[in-house]
């Protein structure tokens, strides 16, 4: 939990078990994802901006991934949290060994929202990993 001192907002580090949700690789259950990162934010005192800014970042990632996925497939994913950031790693079975593509906008919307992302393929599965700080990119 989030913690004041004089006036400043700190983060108690602590150790979190990670927290997998896996749900079924179509558009109408991201969601679920976004309100998983959103919840988990929250509870490590990211700003409203910062928790926005990340709903929409996981949003554009997850969405690549589960683009032309066997209609059974699923989308998992892991959070995290790292000191003062949330780690978010997804992974989809995928048709192709293909790395996803981002259109030109996504991939700009996250070069301004996410602190740290990637996004391919590896072994049949399309992945990605975001990383968000809750006071913005590390100096």
């Amino acid at each position: 939990m989030p913690t004041v001192d004089d006036g400043t907002l700190t983060l108690v580090s602590r150790a979190t078990r990670p927290v997998q949700l896996v749900i079924p690789a179509h558009a109408q259950y991201l969601r679920l994802a976004r309100l998983t990162a959103a919840g988990l934010a929250d509870d490590l005192g990211f700003r409203v901006d910062a928790i926005e800014d990340l709903r929409v970042a996981i949003d554009e990632l997850a969405a690549a991934i589960i683009a032309g996925a066997p209609p059974d497939a699923e989308l998992e994913l892991i959070y995290h949290d790292d000191d003062d950031a949330i780690v978010i790693e997804g992974t989809c079975r995928a048709r192709t060994t293909e790395g996803p593509a981002l259109h030109a906008v996504a991939r700009e919307l996250l070069n301004m929202l996410a602190d740290e992302y990637a996004i391919g393929a590896v072994g049949g599965r399309r992945t990605f990993r975001l990383v968000k700080h809750a006071r913005g990119r590390p100096a």
